[in-house]
This record gives structure tokens, sequence and C-alpha cells, in this order.
């Protein structure tokens, strides 16, 4: 029987494909909740241990199954996904995968490879599946495809588990090396097998980073489906490892030219680096249950630490490089690695799966453009704060985003807080996603880690566009700004200076980038300036945009005392034109889409 057709295989790779959703879901709902939300999880993962102490091993691993199963069905509900619930599912996920794996290493021979090839096998499905759904997860596609799917997971896991717990297994338990899977899993949802951030990090599309992608999930099947070459077992156990962190380092650190060449190589490697640290024991004398404790902890943590680090901007590439060295030092304490099995039919599965993605692409429907007619030189404006495209809720939500978007009828749309492959959007790439769908121009300002910033879509032709950073000043982290220029049916051009200015509690930070930019607009009679400048009516900020000349349009022909942000209710998105500049048909949208409303103005060109 091939290996992958026997259930300890599939079990592995099901449970691992819903850890990496759960883990990107994680990161989504409770990375707003503060770190005593997110400490929860690593402290629940340490039940792998005492989950075997209660139950024995193979009842221990049934009941997990049985949880994550009802776990996932349960976040498939937008009611269930709070952060207790959500947290709890994450955590489920994370003891299911340590009491699965131990399990799938049982066969003393074969074990580490057999489970580091299912969850390679994994991780080429994820990939395929979130591909041509922009990114986006099944638990965000709630209609009947994304509820068809995860029923049919779900219903999976019980036979599965059923089986797995009665094959017969020479070596029915691991120790605490299990707690490798963390940084294994950690830089596969958030680093190697994210195409929105290697898509950005490279500067290809999202295409091209899907098909690097892809070419290196196979290849790493591929390498564990291959025996060791003879003579070189030296030479494999050094270079492989050393390999890793490299290629993470490319990846996180390197020139844009190496980040898509370094993802391929981390994904071809993460295997075989997985399956000689798991097949490195590790015990502490004090019984395979503390040990399974252990490796839930370790699991859980090294998770999270990675997750918090991209979501609060806290060293994110050390995380990395960190987790990527402690998954080599283990690797290179094998001294006598077994034969490799032959199994190919992993190998075949990865490439027919992902060979499918480019295939739905080209099936998907047309965009549907923006309006263009601007006759009388009058065209329609948007600003909006998206928030990642997180809703008020916790939800991701980039189908209402885009909605809310063409409802509006904006010829030119300034957005801020734009995601691109971050965690805290479950890997999403907005202007992928808003570019298929809008048939516009898209104007990106990276800011912070240039991949989360500014954004300015347009359906008229544009004359001239730049980008450009903004003096932090103090700040909380970098800022950045859109200048475009837009011609208008009538042969008038219009400027639209978009913007999103520091958000901490010092005016100062915010009036040094406010100098730059109303430098720009001087002078001229067409211009813009839009954005979330952090900055309420009666502040300095706004008194020195009004020394200019610029006028508001909430202030001119909207309702002043409207707020446009909650928690806290603020006023703080704006919309400022020059002298010449006429304003009509205000509108502040009621969504709850973001923290933020949309506000949409008619501007006129006199």
């Amino acid at each position: 029987m091939s290996p992958v057709a026997r259930p300890l295989p599939l079990l592995t790779a099901v449970v691992a494909l819903i850890t990496l959703e759960l883990l990107r879901l994680g990161t989504t709902v409770l990375g707003g909740s503060g770190t005593v939300a997110v400490a929860a999880v690593p402290a629940l993962a340490c039940f792998a241990g005492p989950l075997t102490w209660w139950l024995g091993s193979r009842q221990g691993l049934t009941v997990a199954v049985g949880v994550l199963a009802g776990a996932r069905l349960l976040v498939q509900f937008p009611v269930g996904r709070s952060v207790p619930l959500v947290g709890f599912a994450l955590a489920s996920a994370l003891v299911a995968l340590v009491l699965v794996v131990r399990r799938d290493m049982g066969d003393a021979a074969a074990g580490p490879g057999r489970a580091a090839r299912a969850i390679g096998l994994a991780v080429a499905f994820d990939l395929a599946l979130r591909l041509p759904l922009d990114l986006l997860d099944l638990i965000w596609r709630g209609r009947m495809l994304g509820w068809l799917l995860v029923l049919a997971l779900a219903a999976m896991l019980g036979p599965l588990a059923r089986a797995a717990a009665t094959e017969r297994l020479t070596r029915p338990e691991g120790g605490a090396q299990l707690a490798v899977l963390g940084p294994a899993f950690a830089l596969y949802a958030m680093v190697l097998a994210a195409p929105g951030a290697v898509a950005v990090a490279g500067g290809v599309s999202l295409t091209t980073a899907g098909l690097w992608l892809g070419a290196g999930a196979a290849a790493g099947i591929a390498l564990l489906s291959l025996p060791e070459p003879a003579g070189l077992g030296r030479w494999t156990r050094w270079a492989l490892p050393a390999a890793l962190p490299l290629a993470v380092a490319g990846v996180t650190l390197g020139p844009t030219a190496l980040v898509a060449p370094s993802a391929l190589l981390g994904l071809a490697v993460l295997p075989s680096v997985l399956r000689r640290a798991l097949a490195v024991p590790t015990g502490f004398g004090h019984g395979p249950q503390f040990d399974l404790a252990l490796a839930g902890l370790g699991t859980g943590l090294s998770c999270v630490l990675l997750a918090a680090g991209y979501e609060f901007r806290l060293l994110p590439w050390a995380f990395a490089l960190l987790l990527a060295l402690v998954l080599a030092a283990r690797a290179t304490r094998v001294t006598e690695a077994p034969p490799l099995a032959r199994a190919f039919v992993p190998v075949v599965a990865a490439v027919l799966l992902l060979a499918w993605s480019p295939l739905v692409g080209a099936l998907r429907p047309g965009p549907e453009p923006l309006p263009t007619d601007t006759a009388g030189g009058m065209y329609r404006l948007m600003t909006w704060n998206v928030h990642s495209a997180v809703a008020r809720d916790g939800e991701l939500t980039p189908d209402e985003l885009r909605s809310v978007i063409q409802d509006s009828g904006a010829q030119v749309v300034v957005l801020q807080e734009v995601p691109r492959g971050t965690p805290g959007a479950g890997g999403l790439d907005l202007v992928a996603f808003l570019e298929r769908r809008l048939d516009v121009t898209a104007v990106w300002a990276p800011a912070a880690d240039e991949r989360f910033g500014n954004l300015l879509l347009t359906s008229l032709p544009v004359v001239n566009a730049e980008t450009g950073a903004l003096p932090r000043a103090g700040g909380d982290m970098d800022r950045s700004f859109a200048d475009v220029t837009v011609r208008l049916t009538d042969g008038e051009t219009a400027r639209i200076v978009g913007t999103h200015l520091h958000g901490g509690s010092s005016p100062e930070p915010r009036l040094a980038q406010l100098d730059p930019l109303l430098d720009r607009v001087a002078g001229d009679p067409s211009a813009v300036l839009a954005g979330d400048l952090n900055a309420r009516p009666d502040s300095e900020e706004i008194e020195t945009v009004r020394g200019t000349g610029l006028r508001s349009a909430q202030d001119e022909v909207g309702d002043p005392s409207l707020d446009t942000a909650f928690r806290p209710e603020r006023r703080v998105d704006w919309i400022f034109g020059a002298p010449e500049v006429a304003f009509g048909g205000f509108e502040l949208i009621d969504t709850a889409a973001s923290d933020h409303l949309p506000l949409t103005v008619t501007v006129f060109l006199e």
C-alpha cells in the first residue's frame, strides 16, 4: 500500500491543512485583541500531554481530532469567530497536530519522512486551494462551495482518526522533538508559503509568486520521495539544514530579485529539514506526557511569536530567521538518516493540485469597471481607511469593500491600511483582489513593513503618479503618500494626494508629515488632499491645513458633527480641496466593513 494511502499520513495531511488555515484565522481575529488573548493559545496547546495521560495514546488522538473537527465547523459560522472560540480552535489544531504526527512517527524507519511528506502535501493543497480564491481561506467563503469543502474535510477526520488509532506501529511515541512543528508551521504560514507576502517583497505578480511557490512545494515532496544519493549523506546532512536559514534570509532580507527563488528553495528544503529534525529523539526523563506537554508549548509559542512579530512589527524578520536556525540546528544532529522511502503518489498529487489553480484563474469572470464619465470637469472621489479589510466584528470582508467602492460611483478611490499578504488580514493581498475586480489603475504607496500602506485606485487615465515616504519624526511607523494626476473627459487634469498620518497622541509627527504634503498641493488649483490624518477638527494639525487655504468637503457640503471612525468615535478622515475646487454631494457611507466610514464627494474643477 502506498504511504499516502494509509490513514495516518492522510490524517496528518488533513490536520496540517486545517492547522495552517486556523493559524491564519488566529492572526486575523486574535491579532488585534492584545497579547493576553494570544498567549492563551500556546498555553492550551500544552494539553497534548494531559490528554494522553487521561485517555491513553489511542483515545487521546481520537478525542483531539474529534474536537478539532467540531471547532473547525464552529468557526465557519460568523458567530463562532469570537476571540475565545478562535483561540480554542487554534489550540485544538495544535494539540491534534502534535498527537497525530507523534502517532505517524511510530514507524521508526519511515515515520519522520512520512509525516514530513504528508505536511508538504498539505502545504501544496493549501496553496492550490487559496490561489484561485484570492488567498482567502474557506473560513471567509461561507457560500455553498466553502461549506461543502469544509464539511468534506471535517467528515474525513473521524474515519481517518479511528483507522489511524488501530494501525500497528513499532515505536508508538515521540518526544519533545515534536516542538519543531511550531517553527515549521510558522515559516510555512507567514513567510515561505505566503504568496501575497512573496509577491509584494519580490515585486512580482500574485500569479508568478504562486507558480514559484507551487514549484517549491512539489520539489519539497519530491526530495522526500527519492532516496539519498550514495556517498552524499554527509554533504546533505549539512547542506539541507544550511539552505533553510539562507532561504528565509533571502525572502525576508534579500534584494527583490532573490525573494521568489528563495521562497522556492525554502519550500523545497523545509520538508527534508523537518524530517531530519523530527528524527532527533528528545526527552527530559519525566515521561512521554511531560514531553508532549512541552512539545505543545513549543509548537504554540513559536507559531504565536512569529505571528505576533508580524502583526505588531516587532522584528518579524528576526523571529523568522531565529525559527529557521532552530530547525536547521536540530536537523544537523542526525548522524545517520535512514534511507528515504519512495513515494511518488504525493508528488503526483501535489503537481495535479497545483496545476488546477491557473485553470481556475483563467475561468474567473471579467472585472466590473468603475465609472469613467467625468464630462463637465467633475469627478467622484472616495477616501477610506479599510482597516486591513477586517470589519468591526472581526470578519475579513474584501468582497464587501469591493461592493461599497463600486456602489459609490467613485472614479478615484484613496484607501489606507491596505494589506498585502499580512498575517492580520489572513494573508490577503487586497491590491491584487481589487485590481482583478474593478479594472482600475492601482498606485501603491507602501508603508510600515512594505506589506501595509496606502492605495489609490482610479478608472481615469493617469497622467503622472508618484509615491514617497513621509518623515517619521518620532512616529510609530513609516508613513507614505501617493500623488496622482488624472485626466478628465474634457481634457482637464486633476491632482489627488492620498496619505495616512501618524496615529499617536503627539501632534508633532503629524505636523512634520504634513509639511511635504502641503508643499505638494500648494499653488495647484486642482489639488485635493485626502486620507486618514488622525487629527480632529479642533487640532493644531487641521488648523495648519486650513491656514494654507485648503477647504474641508465635509465642513462645506456635509455634516461637520458626524464622526468618521469608531472605537473611539472620532472625526479623523478628511477631504481637503484647493480654493478653486468646489464640492457637492458629500456622503458618509454607512457600512461596518471597517472601523472607519468611507467619505465620498463630487469634486468640481472651477
